[in-house]
């Protein structure tokens, strides 16, 4: 799919990933909506949304298709993270605590997209091989090596990068398409505040580049994965060949 003229929902797109694939669609003569609760670029247009809500994102959706007519991509990028074992000497894990990144990684994913792509579904088909519309998924190298700790996000990101191929299958009598991109250590907002030393050490099993990903890495990946047809139904590790450990240093000191 060529996405000049082309319209695109991202998720999380006030900043990190989300914001970067945003400017990369953009860039590439996309009109761009950002559903998030934050303010994003003036770039873009803005519909705040709580994805997890589902009153909010049909409304959202139906926003975007009222003021643009369409959607033809959806990146969803918006998540959070989350640390804590199943259980400790002090007690059981926060349910509660693991609820909250499962309904935003997860269900807020899969919210957005059933209503995106039911949009989708009556597009006119007018791309190269009748496409009618493309979704990315933000997972994470998470959903395959998840650390100690990780239990939630890496729940959340293990089923988005399962749900991948069972969208594509679902989708494919639709004419369209569904990839997931899975980072690894990537410099946003969400690692900032990450110690050096625990950088430093997550670094450590990075085969090449020895560095933290940058956001406008990913955006060009996704961007790539809107060009080319034949990416369907798999997920792409954007990590340098990185296998993290079980378990850090810094965590276990």
């Amino acid at each position: 799919m060529d996405p000049h003229g082309k319209i695109a929902i991202v998720s999380g797109g006030a900043s990190g990933l989300g914001a970067a694939t945003a400017a990369a669609l953009a860039d590439a003569g996309a009109t761009v909506a950002v559903l998030d609760l934050a303010i994003p670029s003036p770039a873009f247009h803005h519909f705040p949304c709580d994805i997890t809500d589902a009153a909010q994102t049909e409304a959202a959706v139906t926003a975007v298709c009222h003021l643009l007519g369409r959607v033809d991509i959806l990146v969803n990028c918006a998540g959070i993270g989350g640390l804590g074992p199943i259980a400790s000497p002090d007690g059981p894990q926060d349910l509660e605590a693991f609820r909250r990144v499962i309904d935003v990684n997860l269900l807020g994913t899969v919210n957005l997209t059933r209503f995106v792509t039911h949009r989708m579904i009556g597009n006119p088909g007018d791309c190269p091989d009748g496409e009618r519309g493309v979704v990315i998924n933000a997972a994470s190298i998470a959903s395959f090596e998840g650390q100690q700790g990780m239990g939630a996000y890496a729940a959340s990101k293990a089923a988005v990068a399962a749900l991948t191929l069972v969208w594509a299958r679902d989708l494919s009598a639709h004419r369209i398409r569904v990839m997931s991109i899975a980072p690894g250590l990537f410099a946003t907002p969400m690692t900032a505040g990450m110690p050096d030393d625990l950088v430093d050490e997550l670094l450590e099993t990075v085969e090449f580049p020895k560095r933290p990903g940058r956001p406008e890495e990913f955006g060009r990946t996704a961007l790539f994965i809107v060009q080319n047809p034949l990416l369907n139904g798999e997920v792409i590790r954007l990590d340098g060949a990185t296998r993290p450990p079980a378990r850090t240093r810094w965590t276990a000191s």
